[in-house]
């Protein structure tokens, strides 16, 4: 991308139709002090973006829901309103964050329906990452949500998961960049110790995989062996005769298909461009090990320099989110913070 080319993206990404789009753009490749009063003036504006004043409408709509009803109950509702950088000291916004809170579990992890067996690492990483940005970093049911964090991923040796009983993988892959995002997040009174732990276990993951090629190439053998195994025989304990004659080193899994295709917002599963953000957000230096990635960034540009939204939650959200196979302003943002932080923007 041409300095012209780029000072025309910019230029579109301050445009006043999307505030919160224009207020990161502002910090983080502008370098705009936050506490400036253009910055305060503008953090308020970002709840008259449409899309985040139609969720806020609709908050009574959220609750009634249930919690995890996707993706238009509370718990998506106030993670979609924290990735649109919605301002928390609306009323509404800390109606959503009391609900939520009610619904913690006394071990500080969320569950998806409300038993603790439902408890879903994803959930709470997502959940305390928005927390945070709404200003309650400092709140007791916040920090224990981080101590809970720790307690099962440390462990664990990866992010663990109810669902892994049915996959190939022996912890989470799909929600690694949200998780470290979250951990990227964790405010200061979080246990030091316990974030650098995560943070170095979470990167180094994802570098091991290159990002994106984490898929075993016998994902289709397993699913058919699975529909003809002896009778009587759990998928669980096929899956753990399987892992044990089958064994694959990083460097022989292959690239998730889907991750090629970005989305704004994301939910549980993610994509090359937000697994990127995440190891800019934790302040992960350039290695070759990353040239695979950033290069896929770089081809999906287009001529006019911005990218477009491959993947969309539109009608399953309460509000819909720009246009999917169009430019969009929030990938567009995320490839220039991605690419500016990896030393690839001009």
């Amino acid at each position: 991308m041409g300095h012209s080319d780029g000072s025309k993206v910019i230029d579109w990404l301050l445009k006043d139709d999307a505030p919160g789009v224009q207020y990161i753009a502002r910090r983080r490749l502008l370098g705009e002090d936050p506490a400036s009063r253009k910055m305060r003036v503008l953090r308020k504006r970002c709840n008259d973006y449409p899309p985040v004043a139609r969720m806020l409408e609709r908050v009574d709509d959220a609750v009634a829901l249930g919690n995890y009803k996707k993706y238009r109950g509370a718990c998506w509702t106030l993670i979609f309103l924290a990735e649109m950088r919605a301002d928390g000291r609306d009323r509404r916004v800390r109606r959503l964050v009391r609900h939520v809170l009610d619904a913690q579990l006394d071990n500080g992890g969320f569950s998806a329906y409300g038993p603790a067996r439902l408890e879903l690492v994803c959930l709470t990483a997502n959940l305390l990452r928005a927390l945070v940005h709404f200003g309650f970093g400092e709140d007791e049911a916040v920090l224990r949500g981080y101590e809970r964090l720790a307690e099962r991923i440390l462990p664990h040796g990866g992010v663990p998961c109810i669902a892994l009983h049915t996959c190939l993988h022996t912890s989470c892959k799909v929600t690694l960049p949200q998780t470290l995002r979250c951990v990227a997040a964790a405010p200061p009174a979080a246990p030091k110790a316990r974030i650098r732990k995560l943070r170095a276990l979470l990167v180094e993951q994802l570098l091991s995989v290159r990002v994106y090629r984490y898929v075993r190439p016998d994902v289709k053998e397993y699913r058919t062996a699975v529909r003809r195994r002896p009778k009587g025989m759990t998928e669980r304990v096929f899956r753990e005769a399987w892992l044990r004659e089958h064994r694959y080193r990083d460097d022989q899994l292959v690239p998730k298909p889907g991750w090629r295709r970005f989305g704004f917002p994301r939910s549980y599963n993610s994509d090359i461009l937000e697994a990127m953000l995440a190891l800019a957000e934790a302040r992960v230096k350039y290695r070759p090990v990353l040239d695979d990635p950033l290069d896929h960034i770089e081809r999906k540009r287009g001529r006019d320099g911005r990218w477009r939204l491959d993947d969309s939650l539109n009608g399953k959200m309460l509000a819909n989110i720009e246009r999917k196979g169009h430019p969009s302003k929030w990938i567009t943002l995320r490839a220039m913070i991605v690419l500016k932080h990896f030393g690839r923007l001009d």
